[in-house]
């Protein structure tokens, strides 16, 4: 009781000075302004981070299997380790071919791509996870396809960063030459073939959007097979994310089998989302920490305007342990107050955001035109324990003073 009554008169009553009760109003809003910030970021950033993985799962296949010195979609298909996949009718497990390529238009623009082999299947659940994360989203585009877009004989399916890169379009055609053609004699003729691209698509993945190019194994670049620089391998889609590491550990119990996690693969991605998030918010903690530095400023300019108070305090029997401990929970109070109306808003405005992502204007700056949050409420709690200490040892340190005044030299100032 004695601790909020000195909060209201000592701090931002007129008794308590102008210059008092506007540093601890300035101190307050920015405490306020600098937690609000560093939650909405941090949960935005969550947001956004959650999205790509989603879509990198949705996308790409859980798991990656090559069997060494297979060089053949028929061998590997009769591999133990495909059997293995099968024996659970709820994996998703199809052989793909993969090598580079160079794409030449009919207009002579070329660039290096990746030529990716499925069959059908793969190829068609492929579109179909494609189309769910476009209707799970909350865009205003939703992506539309049947099973007549697939790419058939000598046909192709272009990344649309690369069919922008090239120039073409959905029913273009393109001439696909293999890289090992560059190294034959002049006056030789290297293994090229012609296909139609048949479909352009958009995964808001920038390595396949910018470099693959998918076809039907069989059924396209027949001619480039001879060049012996095809991989061959087994993509795997799981029914249950959290299988990917016991799936993993049991095919690696065959000698000769390599396998990799979508996490594996991309482990630098995830990696610069992490460091990203350490680095914003070790920032924005720090410009926090400073707006809260000031609450010693209050304290102080409060202690010296105070003195004879103190004096008065002591006189009528407060000890200086008390009067440290008090100025102590004054300068909590003005901190915290600050500390839980930037929790309450940012919460409520990153909880508003995940509710309604901000849908900026489609621009092919943006993969995905919304801005996303994902609150996590054991960071709430955390900032509040974090800064609960932080404001009661930094309102320790000035209050340490009041313990100095002397009772007899304070009543004697004038």
């Amino acid at each position: 009781m004695l601790v909020g009554h000195f909060f209201r008169h000592f701090i931002f009553s007129r008794r308590a000075g102008a210059l008092v009760r506007r540093i601890s109003w300035l101190s307050m809003i920015g405490i306020s302004i600098s937690v609000t910030a560093f939650l909405v970021v941090l949960f935005v950033m969550n947001g956004m981070n959650a999205s790509i993985k989603k879509r990198i799962i949705g996308l790409e296949p859980h798991l990656y299997v090559q069997v060494a010195d297979v060089k053949s979609a028929t061998l590997l298909e009769s591999h133990p380790v495909y059997q293995r996949l099968q024996e659970d009718p709820g994996n998703r497990a199809y052989v793909y071919e993969i090598q580079d390529v160079i794409i030449r238009t009919q207009d002579g623009q070329f660039r290096g791509g990746i030529a990716r082999g499925v069959n059908r299947d793969s190829m068609s659940h492929f579109m179909e996870q494609l189309q769910k994360m476009s209707e799970s989203g909350k865009s205003s585009s939703t992506y539309f396809w049947d099973p007549q877009d697939l790419p058939d004989a000598g046909e192709v399916m272009l990344g649309v960063d690369l069919a922008q890169s090239l120039g073409v379009f959905e029913g273009d055609f393109v001439t696909v030459v293999s890289p090992s053609g560059l190294l034959l004699p002049m006056g030789e003729t290297p293994k090229f073939d012609r296909v139609r691209v048949k479909k352009i698509v958009t995964t808001s993945l920038s390595d396949v959007d910018a470099n693959y190019l998918f076809f039907q194994r069989g059924k396209a670049l027949n001619t480039l097979l001879g060049d012996n620089v095809r991989t061959y391998g087994i993509e795997v889609w799981l029914p249950n994310e959290n299988q990917i590491e016991n799936v993993k550990d049991d095919l690696m119990k065959f000698s000769d089998v390599k396998v990799e996690t979508w996490m594996d693969r991309n482990s630098a991605l995830l990696y610069a989302l992490k460091l990203e998030k350490l680095t914003i918010g070790t920032f924005l903690g720090l410009a926090g920490m400073i707006a809260a530095s000031s609450i010693l400023t209050v304290l102080a300019l409060l202690l010296s305007q105070k003195k004879r108070d103190i004096a008065i305090l002591r006189t009528i029997g407060y000890s200086a342990k008390q009067t440290v401990r008090t100025f102590t929970q004054l300068g909590f109070m003005l901190s915290f107050v600050g500390v839980l109306i930037g929790v309450i808003l940012g919460t409520g405005i990153s909880l508003y955001i995940q509710a309604n992502p901000i849908q900026l204007a489609v621009s092919q700056i943006y993969y995905d035109p919304s801005i996303p949050a994902l609150v996590d409420f054991k960071l709430v709690f955390g900032v509040l324990f974090f800064s609960g200490l932080i404001a009661w040892f930094g309102s320790y340190i000035p209050a340490r003073t009041a313990a100095e005044v002397e009772p007899s030299d304070a009543l004697r100032m004038k």
